[in-house]
């Protein structure tokens, strides 16, 4: 998904100071699982559908967010929650920036 899908483009931006923490709570607000990974690293979430607890499936991972976090990643993190189906102003408003 090219950035031309995204409606505000100055938050868009200002994604780099956004943690793992504030991911994990968006995902609460937003309905969605967030799971610590049983494989990699102990540091990192995984946010699955919760129409699909089986965290052995890929067709329920939504997007993995690491420990340490920079602007592309959050980005990264934010268009794969938009491909998920939830609307923008959703997610902003879950990250506490609407």
């Amino acid at each position: 998904m090219a950035n031309e899908d995204i409606k505000r483009k100055a938050l868009f931006s200002g994604l780099n100071n956004i943690k793992q923490s504030d991911w994990i709570k968006a995902a609460e607000v937003l309905g969605l699982s967030a799971v610590k990974s049983t494989s990699g690293s102990s540091h990192t979430y995984n946010i699955r559908d919760p129409q699909n607890p089986n965290r052995e499936d890929v067709r329920g991972l939504i997007s993995t967010v690491q420990i340490n976090l920079y602007k592309q990643a959050n980005q990264k993190i934010f268009k794969r929650f938009i491909a998920f189906g939830i609307a923008e102003d959703e997610i902003w408003k879950a990250l506490g920036k609407l």
